[in-house]
């Protein structure tokens, strides 16, 4: 599975997901998908922009529900790495702020993925 960068440079084990996220940097908003998780960050996917790339070091607040949860998360966080690949920007943010209760949830998702099917992403299949 190609997703741009080295594995060895993550920092906590890493559970697949599809879902969508809300991304605001500033005043744009982007909405994107989502293709994994950790207690520390996320891999987000969207729709390359040339006119307003995502900036590395840039900070972020992501929005976002996990499969099977009703509890809506919050997290502030930096872009840490990115690619494009295609029509697509493939970007990876460490969470920097992000509640302990939230961070909890993410977590119980991390350990058992397969309570919610995940759908391999448009931008990863071949």
């Amino acid at each position: 599975m190609f997703d741009g960068f080295p594995r060895n440079r993550r920092l906590s084990h890493r559970a697949p997901i599809a879902m969508a996220v809300r991304k605001t940097e500033g005043s744009r908003i982007v909405l994107c998908q989502a293709s994994d998780i950790s207690a520390g960050g996320i891999f987000l996917a969207s729709v390359f922009d040339e006119l307003h790339p995502a900036l590395r070091e840039a900070r972020c607040l992501l929005e976002f529900t996990l499969p099977g949860s009703r509890v809506p998360i919050s997290a502030r966080g930096r872009v840490i790495r990115q690619v494009a690949n295609g029509r697509f920007h493939l970007t990876a943010v460490r969470f920097a702020v992000i509640a302990p209760s939230h961070r909890r949830l993410i977590q119980r998702y991390v350990r058992s993925p397969a309570a919610a099917p995940v759908i391999q992403p448009i931008f990863l299949r071949g």
